[in-house]
């Protein structure tokens, strides 16, 4: 039993970490950062239960529900976020094409020749 308490501890911290990178991530996208928060949030949520609930099987299905959840809400608010940023991406492609903007050429660098 102490193998998968500590199994849902690491999961736990990893699905932490996960929500942490994607917050540094979003760059200010907010559907991103709500799948950030939750993620986070969720991983707390399930260590407190590891350590909070007396049965240890109650805190691992506890903390198995809520760090599956928690993935979830993460994996679902970073492919919203995603989706959102490239429809706007886009769309600003379209407007500048329909403007008659020029794309800019970015000149080559000496590194860049390498």
């Amino acid at each position: 039993m102490d193998a998968w308490i500590w199994g849902a501890v690491v999961l736990a911290i990893v699905l932490v970490i996960a929500g942490g990178i994607a917050w540094w991530l979003a760059r200010g996208c907010m559907l991103t950062m709500i799948g950030a928060t939750g993620a986070v949030v969720g991983g707390v949520l399930s260590l407190i239960a590891l350590v909070i609930l007396l049965d240890p099987d109650a805190g691992l299905r506890a903390a198995a529900v809520i760090t599956v959840g928690s993935g979830v809400w993460l994996l679902a608010w970073a492919l919203a976020g995603g989706i959102r940023g490239q429809r706007l991406l886009r769309a600003e492609e379209r407007a500048d094409a329909a403007a008659g903007v020029a794309p800019v050429a970015v000149p080559a660098t000496a590194t860049s020749e390498r």
